[in-house]
């Protein structure tokens, strides 16, 4: 019995999946990680809600309302100072704000969808050196807050629509994994199953050439 549990312990460990956040931290040139950034702008975290996805793979997505108090790169406008950032759970590099604190933030646009990575250069302002900043006030003197790569032409109605396919191959990806999980579970219940009737059967076994020895 004691081999049983072993195996199946083995089988677990090589069954379950482990996901972690793998990326280089950020070079110290300003201005490289401005021009890899979609948009950079000292900010407050307003507010934070989650959407819980009932999956089996546990994609848990929070939602960081952040009001833009100092734009330093990207289309900006007084009028619209508010932005929705997404960090996605699970293993992801995503960065985790904290409502009430003001950040450095040096943004990526991805399908619709603003994020702020870990491993970029986006930090509590109060950890800010202040010598970064004003090389991004300098930078936006040479360069302009204006994105080059934003399409103006692009209506919110298609960044919707990119949003939306995004989750749906979300959706999709999280269905694929848990068909696989449910392969590997019933393959392992399988083997357990198996492994249990020739167990009882070694037993059987045993005890009946033990009876007919005594005999």
């Amino acid at each position: 019995m004691n081999k049983i549990i072993s195996i199946s312990i083995i089988c677990l460990l090589f069954a379950s999946k482990s996901y972690a956040c793998d990326c280089a931290l950020p070079s110290n040139n300003i201005e490289e990680n401005r021009k890899g950034a979609y948009q950079v702008f000292v900010g407050e975290v307003l507010e934070s809600s989650s959407d819980k996805l009932y999956l089996a793979s546990g994609l848990n997505y929070t939602y960081y309302t952040i009001k833009v108090i100092e734009p330093l790169k990207g289309n900006y406008h007084p009028k619209y100072k508010l932005r929705t950032f997404e960090k996605i759970s699970h293993g992801s590099c995503d960065y985790t704000f904290e409502v009430g604190k003001k950040y450095l933030i040096y943004a990526n646009y991805d399908n619709g969808k603003l994020s702020a990575h870990i491993c970029s250069r986006t930090a509590p302002l109060e950890e800010v050196n202040d010598n970064e900043i004003e090389e991004l006030k300098r930078l936006s003197n040479v360069y302009g807050l204006e994105n080059p790569v934003v399409n103006p032409t692009v209506s919110m109605a298609e960044r919707e629509l990119e949003v939306a396919k995004a989750k749906l191959n979300e959706l999709n990806n999280a269905t694929e994994e848990l068909s696989n999980t449910k392969n590997w579970l019933l393959g392992i219940a399988l083997a357990l199953a198996l492994l249990l009737v020739l167990s009882v059967f070694t037993g059987l076994r045993r005890k009946k050439d033990k009876v007919q020895h005594s005999s």
